[in-house]
């Protein structure tokens, strides 16, 4: 499949005609008019544009590249066979960060420099470039998996900690609902127990009471003597000892 379609850039306009837009230049291989159109073209500036100098162009979404922009001029979406085509024009990659290429004649508002561009013949140098572009692709694919990896865990550790931060929240709320439920209880306790001592208190004087005016009645009626008196008083006091100790 991405010889056949090597072999579609190689027959350029013979096989497939000059795409709209894309006027061919005498002297000029019909991939480099097309490439040099791709990127002049202002309504693609987002996916692929000239670099702020000017000497080179950058592919700024190389998905959006393969399937929006390249079948417009060269009937198929294969990023690999693009880039092939590339190293056999003499373009170089700059840099691994991003899908930058330059060459000394393919600059913007050069377009009669083109002429000077020659398709390399076929040789081990033309398959070595495109074996290390390969590799390049693989690699910024794998450091793009690596980093959407890293932003997917960063997130879920951010929304980890978040969980940990409203549990940490939650349990002191929770502490501190304790706290003052045992403060409450222990007042309430502390009430009860007054309240309990009071009516015990209350209670014992009644029945000394009691018992002392069923006492008088009795010797009242029996006409006891100061003496008496004096042994009502030491009953009394005898009693409320009693009920002291209890």
């Amino acid at each position: 499949m991405a010889m056949n379609n090597m072999n579609q850039f190689s027959s350029g306009e013979i096989k497939h005609g000059v795409s709209d837009g894309a006027k061919r230049e005498p002297g000029i291989a019909p991939f480099i008019t097309k490439t040099y159109d791709m990127v002049e073209d202002p309504n693609t500036n987002s996916i692929i544009c000239w670099s702020s100098s000017g000497t080179s162009f950058v592919i700024w979404d190389h998905n959006r590249f393969s399937f929006e922009v390249l079948p417009k001029y060269f009937k198929h979406t294969n990023m690999s066979s693009f880039v092939y085509q590339l190293n056999n024009y003499g373009f170089k990659k700059i840099g691994l960060q991003k899908w930058e290429y330059g060459h000394y004649w393919f600059q913007a508002g050069k377009k009669h420099l083109l002429c000077n561009m020659k398709r390399r013949m076929k040789n081990l140098n033309a398959h070595r470039d495109f074996n290390q572009e390969t590799y390049f692709y693989g690699v910024e694919e794998e450091m793009r998996s690596q980093r959407d990896l890293n932003v997917t865990l960063k997130s879920e550790f951010e929304k980890l900690k978040e969980r940990q931060d409203d549990m940490i929240k939650g349990i002191a709320s929770l502490k501190e609902y304790l706290e003052k439920s045992e403060a409450e209880s222990r007042k309430f306790l502390c009430f009860l127990a007054k309240a309990v001592k009071k009516v015990v208190a209350t209670k014992r004087d009644v029945e000394v009471r009691d018992v002392i005016t069923s006492k008088r009645r009795a010797e009242d009626v029996t006409g006891s003597s100061k003496s008496s008196e004096k042994k009502k008083m030491t009953d009394f006091s005898a009693i409320k000892r009693v009920y002291d100790i209890v």
